[in-house]
């Protein structure tokens, strides 16, 4: 557990690295991320706004008998609404996903571009001899990994 606590410290220098990185990209991917979790609340919502208009609309005494019939008399625009909002929440939330999914892979194509460039320049302020021992290129290595 120590380890992992430990561990924490090294967040905020890559919070920094993935903005330095692409700061549209990192802002663009958490306002996706708070805007898709916001929806399944949302579609909640017009869940049970649903069935209360349902429940409401079965307790009229004078209902109709035929969906024809509730159609023709006007008392389902509010319902056609919200099963239309609750549609249109799926849909958007399978967008943003796919959005989200995008912005993240852009992000992380240019997190490793950046990360690869900052180590090239190391590199190259190094002695030619450093690369010659066999310990630097394993870690050179999994550092380009």
């Amino acid at each position: 557990m120590r380890a992992r606590w430990a561990a924490m410290r090294n967040i905020a220098p890559f919070l920094k690295l993935v903005w330095a990185a692409s700061p549209g990209f990192t802002a663009a991917s958490l306002i996706l991320r708070v805007a898709r979790s916001v929806l399944p609340i949302a579609a909640l919502w017009t869940g049970k706004l649903i069935i209360d208009q349902v429940v409401h609309l079965s307790g009229l005494p004078d209902h109709p008998t035929s969906a024809l019939g509730w159609w023709n008399s006007g008392h389902l625009g509010l319902l056609t609404g919200l099963v239309a909002l609750e549609f249109g929440l799926a849909i958007l939330s399978d967008l943003l996903g796919r959005v989200v999914g995008l912005v993240d892979s852009l992000l992380s194509d240019r997190l490793t571009m950046q990360s690869s460039i900052r180590l090239m320049e190391h590199a190259a302020t190094l002695d030619l001899e450093t690369f010659e021992d066999a310990g630097f290129q394993d870690k050179l290595e999994r550092a380009r990994r």
